[in-house]
């Protein structure tokens, strides 16, 4: 509790652009009531629009964290395991899949945001090497990962999509991969390579008791 409650307080060092998310949970408290326990256990994401905003803000959580065992004399072992990137999506795919839109589904009208979404998807991870785009199409209601998401459209949801997405094979691909080539030419990566990104990755991970108790 008192590291959840550090944690909250740093909620107002956090810079808007950074879209820094922090939703801690307790998955063990104890076994017994009236007794202390053992050991209790919480997991946390830290999501944000950068990495370095992401690191930044998790080296507070765990400084949060240790001051407040610290604070009861206790330990606390934190393990940082690094999580999905944040989502970039290429510009010119971004431009392409409208044009695809268009041609394969033009009776609905496509919207292009510029808003960063404060979720995370394993598609973060490439936009991070290559070009790549995580576009939607229509065909659900309610809240997503909610209890009231379901498929209402399943001609939108299933057959559009299989058309936008052929769509954009098309116009990749077309007059000899022309805008596929162009894309991957103008792209900058935000990491060189493959192997330079699964060896940052690495290094994000940490993990073991992050205080050391002296005599005095």
């Amino acid at each position: 509790n008192c590291g959840l409650n550090a944690i909250n307080a740093l909620r107002e060092t956090f810079k808007e652009q950074d879209i820094i998310r922090v939703h801690p949970i307790i998955t063990n408290g104890g076994a017994m009531v009236n007794a202390i326990p053992e050991k209790t256990v919480m997991e946390s994401y830290v999501r944000g629009a950068n990495f370095d905003a992401i690191c930044d803000a998790n080296k507070k959580v765990n400084r949060a964290l240790c001051g407040a065992a610290l604070s009861l004399g206790t330990n606390v072992e934190i393990v940082d395991i690094p999580g999905y990137a944040p989502l970039h999506d290429d510009p010119n795919l971004v431009k392409l899949s409208a044009e695809a839109a268009e041609l394969a589904i033009p009776e609905y009208e496509y919207h292009v945001s510029d808003k960063v979404s404060s979720g995370s998807t394993d598609m973060g991870d490439l936009t991070c090497i290559m070009p790549a785009i995580h576009p939607y199409v229509a065909g659900a209601m309610g809240k997503s990962h909610g209890n009231d998401y379901e498929i209402v459209d399943p001609v939108a949801a299933c057959v559009n999509s299989a058309k936008f997405q052929m769509g954009m094979l098309y116009v990749l691909l077309s007059n000899g991969a022309e805008r596929a080539k162009k894309i991957v030419a103008e792209f900058k990566p935000l990491i060189a390579s493959k192997e330079a990104y699964l060896a940052y990755v690495d290094s994000l991970a940490c993990s073991g008791d992050r205080i050391i108790y002296k005599e005095d």
